[in-house]
């Protein structure tokens, strides 16, 4: 009865292979593969399982582990939800990468009111970088006008990049905060890409590499990891509401989350020099600026 049981998983997951293989193929029929695969059963042996021709012609009966079912996925180039198909077809456990529906749902519950209490300038982040919610101290740092500040259809790449929001040309008013601006872009998109690698293939991965090339940032995209320990600080004009002049300042961020999961996140932004502490005491946040620091 085992035996039979293996047998008939082995079959169910070469069905699954085979299927994925042959539609991967059928995706190149009006084009070429960027790195030249052909999806080829010869192709997968060589590239990824090298006993895979011998399952398929019965001369080995072992089921894969779940590590080369893994690796046969990635060398699909499979979704999440095909390389977790392709998993439990083979009676493994599916990699959760992210959460979804009603426990999202309390996640990002939890977060809106963990941030409530925090009086410095926040927002709150999904894995899909999409921007759930501000408070009133992040949206007058930043001047992010009111019919945009929870329309929930602000993404950080959007606030990072889009020229009709402020930050970008106030994160970049001279050479050295530029040069900043630029260093903070290429270490979060590959922090980003380090953090999702799982991922790549799907399809909220792909829309958010096509809304960074929509503000042509393909030079970004695709640096090559930086080795270099990085500055997390930015510098950006801020209006000090006493008097409204904009003034350089610099700050930081810090991310809270909940549990085990990167996301939902709560980011917050902290001063890190005198005048950046005179701009956030203006926006309410405590003299001194510490309460990050004491609560979290």
């Amino acid at each position: 009865m085992g035996m039979h049981t293996e047998n008939s998983r082995l079959k169910t997951v070469l069905g699954e292979i085979e299927a994925l293989r042959m539609k991967r193929q059928h995706e190149l029929t009006n084009r070429s593969h960027p790195s030249l695969k052909r999806f080829t059963q010869q192709e997968m042996n060589d590239e990824a399982f090298p006993s895979y021709k011998n399952l398929l012609v019965g001369r080995s009966r072992r089921l894969p582990d779940r590590q080369t079912i893994i690796n046969i996925a990635e060398y699909l180039e499979c979704t999440s939800d095909e390389r977790n198909d392709l998993l439990l077809a083979a009676d493994y456990l599916p990699i959760q990468t992210e959460l979804e529906g009603r426990v999202l749902e309390r996640a990002l519950e939890w977060a809106q009111q963990t941030m409530g209490p925090i009086p410095f300038p926040a927002m709150i982040v999904t894995h899909t970088q999409d921007i759930k919610e501000i408070n009133e101290p992040f949206r007058r740092l930043f001047d992010i006008p009111r019919e945009r500040s929870y329309d929930g259809l602000m993404n950080r790449v959007d606030f990072h990049f889009n020229p009709d929001l402020p930050i970008r040309s106030r994160s970049t008013f001279d050479k050295t905060s530029f040069e900043q601006w630029e260093v903070h872009a290429i270490n979060g998109i590959q922090g980003f890409k380090r953090e999702h690698i799982l991922s790549r293939y799907d399809t909220w991965y792909q829309e958010l590499l096509h809304r960074a090339q929509k503000y042509n940032a393909d030079e970004y995209l695709n640096m090559p990891n930086a080795e270099e320990k990085v500055d997390y600080t930015q510098t950006i004009l801020a209006r000090r509401e006493s008097s409204g002049e904009l003034v350089p300042i610099r700050y930081r961020q810090v991310s809270i989350s909940a549990g085990s999961r990167g996301y939902p996140q709560i980011v917050a932004f902290l001063p890190v020099d005198a005048a950046a502490r005179k701009v956030f005491e203006e926006l309410g946040c405590p003299a001194g600026c510490d309460f990050l620091n004491t609560h979290y």
